[in-house]
């Protein structure tokens, strides 16, 4: 995995959403996919998208969250979220939950933290995510597995590819995405209000959350100054 950790600027023309619709065109039936989810509000339209291809099952792996009542507010907003998705839209999604332990994430975060949003603190915390999602469907015995996080546009959907594609083996087959485009987020945005869910105003982790803290205080400072 360390081999990823690099600042790779070499710059990316593909369009990992047109990679992903060409792999649903070919697809023979339902296959079963594990779809790592970090939120309700961020996983809302993709599953809606998904849903149409997959049965699917909801992987809620963020030791990432910081903190612990931080990490149950967004859980069980997506536990809210998901019976009434079903029931709305005659699914069967379950949920499960990965082991919370944000001690030892944060530890592993601590050397890159400050690197910032979108720099290497961020890209280390997509892989160890994305890892655990992936032996789990390995394990399970899935026949596809990704991430909602290319849905955001503080992502850098490149790097989510890379590592899943790296990941990837026979089976589970990495399923490519870029969940953004096509108005994804604005969907996810609209959906979210829809089912009445709590959006977060920062990413997860302990450094993200004093980052944003920082941001609120000097439009604090500047709004006091004028």
């Amino acid at each position: 995995m360390l081999c990823l950790l690099t600042m790779n600027n070499n710059i990316d023309h593909t369009n990992y959403d047109l990679v992903m619709q060409e792999e649903l065109k070919h697809l023979e039936g339902r296959s079963t996919l594990l779809l790592h989810v970090c939120c309700g509000p961020c996983s809302s339209n993709v599953i809606k998208m998904l849903s149409e291809y997959f049965d699917i099952t909801i992987y809620y792996s963020n030791s990432n969250i910081y903190p612990e009542e931080e990490y149950n507010r967004r859980y069980q907003e997506l536990l809210n979220f998901i019976p009434r998705f079903n029931k709305d839209y005659n699914q069967h999604i379950k949920v499960v939950e990965d082991a919370y332990d944000n001690i030892a994430y944060t530890s592993k975060l601590e050397p890159l933290k400050d690197t910032g949003e979108k720099g290497l603190r961020c890209k280390l915390c997509y892989s160890m995510r994305m890892k655990n999602a992936y032996n789990y469907a390995k394990e399970h015995d899935f026949d596809y597995w990704t991430t909602v996080l290319s849905v955001s546009p503080h992502k850098i959907s490149r790097w989510i590819n890379e590592i899943g594609n790296a990941l990837q083996q026979d089976k589970p087959k990495f399923l490519n995405s870029d969940f953004k485009k096509r108005n994804g987020y604005l969907k996810s945005t609209q959906m979210a209000s829809e089912y009445g869910m709590y959006r977060q105003d920062y990413c997860g982790c302990i450094y993200s959350y004093e980052e944003a803290q920082d941001r609120i205080n000097r439009q604090k400072e500047e709004s006091r100054s004028k």
